[in-house]
């Protein structure tokens, strides 16, 4: 027993803490075209997932419009604590409400020039748009050609009856622009207040969102397990909730957490924990854990592992999660891998580990989506990027909300920038398909597949052919 070992012997016993850099996917007999795979896989034991990725509760990462887009893209986006809990609450809702299909803010005004909308829809390539008033109401469609050579007249004497749909039926918009007839349409909530425009490219570009039994976008966020009150309001709109404790396996922590799950009806997905003993303790005492968040201090700007000496990579700590829930008969529980995912071979690494998905925060932080601002440096763009557990992030967060739990008072994150990245589409799509491709290589044709098929190899001298290249210069 660990009581009985001398110093010295604990030493020498020390557990090989694999990261993703230790490990490659052995190839194997691929099924399938990598285009066939498919990703598809459960966030939590009710939410499902179109691919297996969702962003991380950061304040500079998960906010309304990284939340619709991981949606929109077939994830899921989980809203970050750092605000007023009725922030939080209104975002979720918002993001309840919003359009199951990529939208835009393209409009025309009732009071502009007629010659400056011309104008306008000319360069963006449009053939018409909606006409939208100052208080958000739809007053009709216009037409560029009707605009044609006008000039200081308004452009509410040229509106034509308006195109909208309601946001329940966004299929039929994307049929009636695939009829050729216009290139926009306006999509509208009840008392026909504007909620954005569809375009004739979205049309041809069907994204397949994650939707939940209603048809509405998935949505998840984050509470502290001791801010009950919190969880209360947010059960109202999310598909789940997330607890965001940097070490979950804490007495306290897990006692506090079996009281919320008992107070609310989304899924319960509990975390962060690390080891075997941390799942079989926590599904010992939360009666209701939907999901497990894994991995500690193997993020990009975590500093844990400096700062207390503490570190459980995310690629060896859901492999001992995973056999702690299948020996204890709970293999039904999802696993989401947290922290240090750089690549979408990283995320089949920790798929082939075990979990069921993903949360990215590095990745999608440089990305229109995320929630920080853009800002540049010479001549290059960056956006902010910061771990929760840095001076700012704490300090945001005791701010914001006066019932905050100062549990610690060290820093244990850093703050940073990261390179400007376009959309979190684009990205999304690249790691998706990334992953199908990994998948692939592994011999596998779905998830559950891959944890059956992977093989792990390990590289001696450890090194692969662009590590020879570099080594050389």
């Amino acid at each position: 027993m660990v009581e009985s070992m001398g110093f010295l012997e604990k030493l020498g016993s020390a557990e090989k803490l694999y990261t993703f850099d230790d490990v490659y996917i052995v190839p194997g007999r691929a099924p399938m075209d990598p285009s066939k795979v498919d990703v598809s896989t459960r966030f939590s034991r009710r939410v499902r997932l179109l691919i297996p990725i969702s962003s991380s509760p950061m304040d500079t990462v998960t906010e309304y419009d990284m939340a619709v887009a991981m949606s929109l893209m077939g994830g899921i986006g989980v809203i970050h604590r750092n605000m007023p809990k009725e922030q939080q609450a209104e975002i979720a809702s918002r993001v309840k409400s919003a359009p199951p299909i990529p939208t835009s803010r393209i409009y025309v005004t009732p009071d502009e020039d007629c010659s400056r909308a011309y104008d306008d829809l000319r360069s963006l390539g449009l053939r018409d748009a909606p006409l939208v008033s100052a208080d958000g109401k739809v007053l009709g469609h216009v037409r560029a050609g009707s605009l044609r050579g006008c000039s200081g007249r308004p452009v509410a004497e040229f509106a034509e009856p308006s195109k909208a749909f309601d946001v329940r039926h966004v299929e039929d918009a994307l049929n009636f622009l695939e009829s050729g007839g216009s290139d926009t349409v306006a999509i509208v909530a009840p008392g026909n207040a504007y909620v954005g425009t569809v375009t004739f490219d979205s049309s041809l570009n069907r994204v397949k969102p994650s939707l939940d039994s209603e048809g509405r976008l998935l949505v998840a966020a984050a509470v502290s397990p001791f801010d009950l009150e919190r969880a209360r309001l947010l059960d109202r709109y999310v598909d789940a909730l997330v607890t965001d404790v940097a070490h979950f396996h804490n007495v306290e922590a897990m006692t506090a957490a079996k009281v919320m799950a008992k107070e609310v009806s989304a899924d319960f997905v509990v975390g962060n924990i690390g080891t075997y003993e941390a799942a079989v303790d926590a599904l010992t005492v939360v009666e209701r854990v939907d999901g497990f968040r894994v991995g500690i201090a193997g993020g990009s700007i975590c500093t844990t592992s400096s700062v207390g000496g503490a570190y459980a990579p995310a690629l060896w700590a859901v492999a001992a999660v995973r056999d702690a829930i299948d020996q204890h008969g709970a293999g039904d529980v999802p696993i989401i891998a947290d922290g240090g995912i750089r690549s979408s071979g990283d995320a089949v690494k920790a798929l082939a580990a075990g979990a069921s998905s993903v949360m990215l925060g590095y990745l999608l932080a440089g990305t229109d989506e995320a929630s920080a601002p853009l800002i540049r440096i010479g001549d290059s763009a960056y956006k902010p990027y910061r771990g929760m557990a840095s001076r700012g992030a704490m300090e945001r967060r005791f701010a914001v909300d006066r019932y905050t739990r100062a549990s610690k008072r060290v820093a244990e994150g850093v703050e940073g920038v990261v390179p400007y990245r376009g959309s979190v589409v684009s990205v999304l799509a690249d790691l998706a398909e990334g992953i199908r491709a990994g998948l692939g290589y592994a011999g596998a044709s779905n998830i559950r597949e891959l944890w059956e098929k992977a093989r792990f190899g390990m590289a001696i001298p450890k090194q692969v052919p662009g590590e020879l290249f570099r080594a050389s210069q």
